[in-house]
C-alpha cells in the first residue's frame, strides 16, 4: 500500500463520506474561486472524491417503461425501525410524484380538447388524486433494500420501492373521467392517452436530472 493511497483514504474518513476505503473511487484535484464580504480573493485548490451511487438510488433512476419507482434512506440505532422508516420516506415520496404526475397530465388533457369549466389544480381533484395514489403506494413493491452498519452504532437503510405505470394511469384516467361528469362533456381517450404519455416522458426525465 503505498503513501499516497493512504492519505487519500485518511482524508475520506476524515471528510465523514462513509467510505471504508478509497478503493474504486476517483480522485481529483479542481480549482474553485474563493469569496469574502469583498469579492473574489483568488483560487483554493481542494481534493474531491466521486462517491458511489447506492444501489437502489441507482434503480429509482433507472425505471423501465412499466414502472414509477421511488428512493429513501433513513438512519437509526434500530436497524428494522430504520428500514421501516426508509420505506414510509419512499412511499410519501412515490405519491408525491404520483399526484405530480396525474395532475400535469390532466392539465395536458385539458389543454387538448380546449374544455372550460372545472380546474385540475382544485383542492377537489388534489384530494382525490391524492387518496387514489396513496392506495396505490400501499400496494408497492420493494425491489431494493440495503442496509450500513455506521461507526457510531447506528444503521443506516436505503430502499427503491416502485409502482406500475398502468396503475398510475388509471388514477389519471379516473380522475379525468370524474372531472370531465362535472364539465357535462364526452371523454376522448385517444386525447387522454397522448397527454399520458408525453407527462410520463417529461417526468422520467426530470427524474434523471435531480
Amino acid at each position: 500500500m503505498n503513501k499516497y493511497y493512504i492519505i487519500m483514504c485518511s482524508f475520506c474518513l476524515l471528510m465523514g463520506m462513509g467510505f471504508a476505503s478509497c478503493r474504486g473511487s476517483k480522485v481529483a484535484v479542481a480549482s474553485y474561486p474563493e469569496y469574502t464580504g469583498e469579492g473574489n480573493i483568488g483560487t483554493k485548490k481542494v481534493t474531491k472524491v466521486k462517491e458511489e451511487i447506492d444501489e437502489c438510488e441507482e434503480l429509482s433512476l433507472n425505471a423501465p417503461a412499466k414502472e414509477l419507482r421511488a428512493y429513501a434512506s433513513a438512519v437509526d440505532e434500530d436497524r428494522d425501525y430504520a428500514r421501516h422508516q426508509a420505506t414510509m420516506f419512499a412511499k410519501a415520496q412515490l405519491v408525491s410524484d404520483i399526484e405530480s404526475l396525474v395532475l400535469n397530465v390532466m392539465k395536458g388533457y385539458r389543454g387538448k380538447t380546449k374544455k372550460n369549466g372545472v380546474s385540475t389544480s382544485s383542492a377537489d381533484v388534489k384530494q382525490d388524486v391524492g387518496l387514489m395514489a396513496e392506495n396505490v403506494v400501499k400496494q408497492c413493491t420493494v425491489i431494493c433494500s440495503n442496509r450500513y452498519a455506521l461507526s457510531d452504532g447506528t444503521y443506516e437503510c436505503s430502499v427503491c420501492i416502485s409502482v406500475t405505470s398502468p396503475d398510475v394511469e388509471k388514477i389519471a384516467e379516473a380522475a379525468t373521467l370524474t372531472e370531465d361528469e362535472k364539465l357535462g362533456v364526452e371523454f376522448e381517450a385517444e386525447k387522454f392517452r397522448d397527454s399520458y404519455k408525453e407527462e410520463l416522458e417529461k417526468f422520467r426525465a426530470q427524474k434523471l436530472k435531480k
